[in-house]
């Protein structure tokens, strides 16, 4: 089975111009483990290499994993799409021509607004070829609608400068300041051992995405960000799993909350003492937690406070 840092790069063609699209296959065959596979969809200027391995691989251990960066990020071909709703589309065109008829999809931060597309059009889109059967959300937010908090002053700050972060230098401070900035030093410290586990991961890596991928990724969040969809996400019925660090610097963490409200089948786990960098900061758990929510475990309908 491949790990995160043995995982080969494959690419598709998709479309009339037959630009293709990266991913990679981690843990057992789709075809032969009789699983599920879990897609799982990157941030803000992030590709497949910017994952950390210790979320990553405990999820492959237990299931198919696909992991894909959408075009014009990584090594996908072509231009950023200029919609979120088109983000999407090219991951369930990715699944359909992968023949893949039933996906769990887990998005983080920007990727998470991509999950939520993808649940919100799969079926539909892919003529019901494709269907999402369990949704994970993380450190992500809806569209605007009553009670959703916008990010401005401290947030719309660390915002700018994961942006505008063009040397490694600048990205690891960005990376620090906006995962783990209103944390405390012990989370501070399992910030510095994620980064140097992301970037010792794999041999050959490619950066962030660039200043023009960037620009294209803002644009298409400020219109989803317009579309609404907190209401829409009434008419997803699967179980979907929400989790984000209790201090989001990023992201605000009341609109994780409101999600879960809004849910029809939702449930919410808080981390403590963490902020948009919870996932890595605390890997070993968030992964069990994703794969006995994927298991189909009952949990608790709410799980905040955590106690860990």
């Amino acid at each position: 089975m491949a790990s995160f840092s043995t995982a080969q790069d494959l690419f598709i063609p998709l479309g009339k111009d037959g630009q293709r699209m990266s991913y990679r296959l981690l843990g057992p065959s789709p075809s032969s483990s009789g699983k599920i596979p879990l897609v799982i969809l990157m941030g803000f200027r992030g590709t497949m290499d910017q994952w950390d391995p210790a979320l990553i691989d405990p999820l492959a251990a237990q299931r198919p994993v696909i992991l894909t960066d959408i075009p014009g990020v990584g090594r996908s071909e072509g231009a950023v799409p200029l919609s979120i709703t088109e983000w999407a589309q090219s991951v369930v065109d990715l699944l359909i021509v992968m023949r893949i008829p039933q996906v769990d999809v887990f998005g983080y931060s920007m990727g998470g607004c991509n999950a939520q597309m993808v649940a919100l059009i799969a079926e539909e889109y892919s003529g019901g070829k494709v269907k999402v059967r369990r949704l994970v959300l993380a450190g992500t937010t809806p569209s605007d609608g009553p009670g959703v908090k916008r990010f401005k002053g401290e947030e719309l700050e660390a915002f700018q400068r994961l942006a505008a972060a063009q040397t490694v230098e600048q990205q690891k401070e960005a990376f620090m300041k906006g995962f783990f900035g209103r944390c405390s030093e012990k989370s501070w410290a399992e910030g510095e051992k994620s980064w140097k586990r992301i970037a010792g991961a794999r041999k050959k890596t490619m950066g962030q995405l660039g200043k023009e991928g960037s620009k294209r990724q803002g644009i298409a969040f400020a219109k989803f960000m317009g579309e609404g969809s907190l209401e829409k996400l009434k008419g997803l019925k699967m179980p979907v799993l929400i989790a984000n660090g209790c201090q989001d610097l990023l992201l605000p963490t009341e609109n994780s909350y409101l999600m879960y409200k809004t849910l029809p089948n939702a449930y919410l786990h808080l981390y403590p003492d963490s902020g948009h960098g919870f996932l890595y900061q605390y890997a070993d758990h968030f992964s069990s937690l994703i794969n006995l929510f994927l298991d189909g475990e009952k949990l608790s309908g709410t799980l905040i406070p955590s106690k860990l």
